[in-house]
């Protein structure tokens, strides 16, 4: 998503420019990553370049933590973030001079003076996914004896036969007991 900011550069401070934009395509090659967003989008000429103020959905895919297939997962995304330009707008000077330094986690306005939002939607997205994305509410997951995915169909295992969360951890700790015989004599010490 690129937009050309080069007149907006040339403007006065706190001059803006907003449009809406719908299913627009973004690319970060570097990072493998492609992507569709919608929404709409505010830029503020601010002293060091630009100031981007963006409200927009997308929907990466993602896998479903319970049932491991894949599935669109919608975001919504507010992305607040200076854009700078590498030469600064008023004396065409070359930024860094004079402590006006451009900092690495700084987004850049790039030499042809087009500003290109998919690296921070990237950024912003890669946060916004939950850490154990379910595909819908109901999601009955993989079968923990077979591996069956019972979202498509019963795979026949008895539910009263499934594990319980802490069922092999107990089972560990009687075989410990067992094996040890005397480690209660031992006054709790274990053999490792």
């Amino acid at each position: 998503m690129h937009f050309n900011v080069a007149t907006l550069l040339q403007e006065p401070l706190g001059s803006r420019r907003e449009g809406r934009f719908e299913d627009e395509p973004l690319r970060v090659p570097e990072a493998g990553w492609s992507g569709v967003a919608s929404g709409e989008v505010r830029l503020l000429r601010s002293v060091r370049g630009v100031l981007v103020q963006a409200r927009l959905t997308t929907a990466p895919l993602v896998e479903c933590a319970r049932c491991l297939e894949p599935f669109r997962q919608p975001l919504r995304l507010a992305i607040d973030e200076e854009f700078v330009a590498p030469r600064d707008p008023e004396d065409d000077a070359l930024r860094g001079a004079d402590g006006d330094a451009i900092d690495a986690d700084d987004f850049l306005v790039d030499e042809r003076q087009h500003l290109d939002l998919s690296e921070a939607v990237r950024q912003y997205e890669q946060t916004a996914i939950p850490l154990q994305p379910i595909c819908r509410p109901d999601c009955a997951g993989l079968c923990p004896a077979c591996g069956r995915n019972r979202d498509r169909a019963p795979c026949g295992c008895a539910d009263a036969d499934e594990p319980g969360p802490w069922e092999a951890l107990a089972a560990l700790g009687e075989r410990l007991r067992t094996a040890g015989g005397n480690a209660e004599q031992d006054h709790g010490a274990t053999e490792a």
